[in-house]
């Protein structure tokens, strides 16, 4: 019984240290700007990604931050440009259920296989500043 006991207590450590020990995925956070043709994108969201992860953030105002994995990554893109002011809305009627809130108006700027068949490759290597100047084909 007593070895019953040795070798488990004994696999119980070896698979707590190969468990502790697996490498981790890396992952840094990296920031910059983002424009199509040297627009900027004021609202979007950019994912990067490998054959084993992927990371990806937002763009506000021509500027995006993500938390990416380390390595040679494929980028996609889409994204916005603000076409006119925040639409002013009237004060709802008393007892009206709320309404949705208003959404400045906006027009596409990337082209659809920016997303579906992106081109763009970045190395990361740490984190920091990595701008992304994307092109279409017009």
């Amino acid at each position: 019984m007593k070895k019953y006991v040795l070798a488990a207590f004994v696999f119980a450590v070896a698979f707590t240290f190969a468990v502790g020990c697996a490498p981790k995925k890396k992952e840094v956070e990296i920031e910059g700007t983002a424009t199509v043709d040297g627009t900027p994108i004021d609202l979007g969201i950019v994912q990067f990604f490998n054959d084993k992860s992927e990371g990806g953030g937002n763009v506000q105002d021509g500027r995006y931050t993500a938390k990416v994995p380390t390595g040679e990554l494929t980028v996609r893109i889409s994204g916005y440009q603000y076409t006119g002011p925040m639409p002013e809305v009237p004060e709802p009627a008393p007892g009206a259920p709320p309404s949705a809130p208003p959404q400045r108006p906006r027009k596409a700027i990337t082209p659809e296989d920016m997303w579906q068949k992106p081109t763009m490759k970045i190395t990361v290597n740490k984190g920091g500043t990595y701008d992304l100047e994307f092109k279409s084909e017009k």
